[in-house]
């Protein structure tokens, strides 16, 4: 519905079909967005953290398979943050986080580039 009608119009009257249209005058346009929304979904997945935890398995080892159980960021801060007796080991989970919030906030400025790259794109200025 965020496609003008002027350009399903115009694909309509370039003689392309209903499907064809979908194709090219919404699809071809939203994919910017949608790559931005996925990157929106990954940056808000790093930071979820037992749900993550619970469903990756919880397990800190690197393996082969992408299938096997792991261990993320946000769980390992998680779950060994009341085990940290020594210094270092709290200082090593600060940089944990400190990490996570470096990733998240990369993700969530290249997901905001490309929406406003797409709204510039797609937007025509008013005369």
């Amino acid at each position: 519905m965020t496609t003008p009608q002027t350009q399903r119009e115009a694909a309509y009257a370039l003689g392309a079909t209903k499907w064809e249209t979908i194709r090219i005058a919404v699809l071809s346009p939203a994919k910017p967005g949608i790559a931005g929304a996925a990157i929106l979904g990954l940056s808000r997945a790093l930071g979820e953290t037992m749900a993550v935890t619970m469903v990756i398995g919880n397990r800190p080892e690197i393996a082969i398979s992408l299938f096997a159980p792991g261990h993320t960021l946000a769980s390992a801060i998680a779950n060994e943050f009341a085990e940290a007796t020594t210094q270092i080991y709290l200082s090593a989970l600060f940089e944990l986080g400190l990490v996570l919030v470096l990733v998240t906030l990369t993700t969530n400025i290249i997901a905001r580039l490309i929406t406003v790259r797409t709204i510039r794109r797609f937007t025509t200025p008013n005369p």
